[in-house]
């Protein structure tokens, strides 16, 4: 049963990291250390507030993290560029995840999501586990359009 979960885990990384391997000013690319990086080809605007610990830090947009029967992404973006009214629309459209607020712990059982807003930047993060992952559409028009739009601030 598990290996069958880490097929279709890998194989929903596959098409989440083809998306954004797709967008112009963005790609993907794994680091010495074993993550998943979603990097901008120039550094991203907030970099002087990050700390700098790898030669990454500065151009890292955000990171897919495979766990053994689930997946998670971890998204910055300029603050104020989007709604989250919007972006629950596009991340959650069947109504099938559970929202954490920022700073509260989430669930090791359930496919959740997060928005976070800080002065300088917000970020998005989902986790999706098992039934949820699996009828994930990574490709649907409204959810490659929302990680343009996230990427394009990277020119």
């Amino acid at each position: 049963m598990d290996s069958e979960m880490n097929r279709m885990v890998e194989q929903k990384m596959n098409e989440m990291t083809d998306v954004f391997n797709s967008l112009p000013n963005c790609r993907v690319e794994t680091s010495e250390d074993g993550k998943v990086l979603i990097l901008s080809d120039t550094p991203v605007p907030w970099s002087d507030v990050i700390e700098k610990r790898d030669a990454h830090s500065e151009y890292k947009i955000g990171s897919i993290t495979p766990h053994k029967a689930a997946l998670g992404l971890y998204i910055d973006f300029p603050h104020d560029l989007l709604d989250i009214d919007r972006v629950e629309d596009i991340v959650d459209p069947e109504i099938t995840l559970t929202y954490f607020e920022p700073g509260t712990k989430t669930s090791t059982a359930k496919s959740w999501w997060r928005f976070r807003s800080d002065e300088k930047f917000d970020s998005l993060h989902m986790v999706l586990r098992k039934t949820e992952l699996e009828l994930y559409d990574f490709t649907r028009d409204d959810w490659v359009g929302l990680m343009e739009e996230i990427t394009a601030v990277h020119k």
